[in-house]
């Protein structure tokens, strides 16, 4: 299987609501990782929240995956985005 037929297993598996509910539980654990960073005081500790970050951002990425397989492609909306902060951006 490839990455995407493993990902609508996962979605034909566990289900949309749990998949979302996953997401939102993947994306919390971000979030709580890029705070404790802001915490972080030894180098040592840095570079171990660096590594759990990359691990968290993994998980999100396959979710956000899940998420545009169940509710759509986003490349227009990720377009118009980040068109209107290149227009920000040149204002500034």
């Amino acid at each position: 299987m490839n990455r995407t037929e493993i990902l609508q297993e996962a979605i034909k598996k566990y289900g949309v609501e749990s998949q979302c509910d996953m997401c939102i539980e993947e994306m919390s654990e971000l979030t709580k990782e890029l705070l404790k960073l802001r915490r972080e005081s030894t180098q040592a500790g840095f570079q171990k929240r660096r590594e759990n970050i990359k691990e968290e951002i993994a998980d999100v990425q396959i979710m956000l995956d899940q998420m545009r397989i169940i509710f759509g492609d986003t490349s227009e909306q990720e377009e118009f985005k980040v068109n209107r902060l290149r227009e920000r951006l040149e204002r500034d």
